[in-house]
């Protein structure tokens, strides 16, 4: 089964993206920020992380840079965010996400995004 890590600190749109998944036959994780993401990421070993920029404890490119050394740095991640610069997604591309995705954001090209790299 396909294996899916959400990590964002708004709950609300947390569990509506793990929900989607998981209709569509994924199986997910959430984690509130990115400190717990990392240690999501060593129990549950997911095929993708989903991870948004902005949180408190330990924001999405501090979590990038932990995960890309570590033994996991092979997991592609996805950044969602509201920072729409294109600096900002450049940001995330260098510190190694394989796509960013601007908030708000429609729930079937993040799943075609998802599909792109766990299918």
């Amino acid at each position: 089964m396909r294996k899916i890590l959400i990590i964002d600190d708004e709950t609300r749109l947390r569990e509506s993206i793990a929900e989607l998944f998981d209709l569509y036959g994924y199986s997910v994780c959430e984690a509130c920020d990115g400190k717990d993401g990392l240690l999501k990421v060593q129990q549950f070993e997911p095929h993708l992380i989903i991870c948004d920029v902005m949180m408190p404890i330990l924001d999405g490119y501090g979590f990038l840079n932990e995960i890309k050394s570590s033994i996991h740095a092979e997991i592609p991640v996805i950044l969602l965010s509201a920072k729409i610069e294109k600096s900002d997604e450049m940001k995330g591309k260098n510190h190694g996400a394989k796509a960013y995705i601007k908030k708000p954001f429609d729930f079937k090209k993040l799943k075609e995004v998802v599909d792109s790299y766990i299918l």
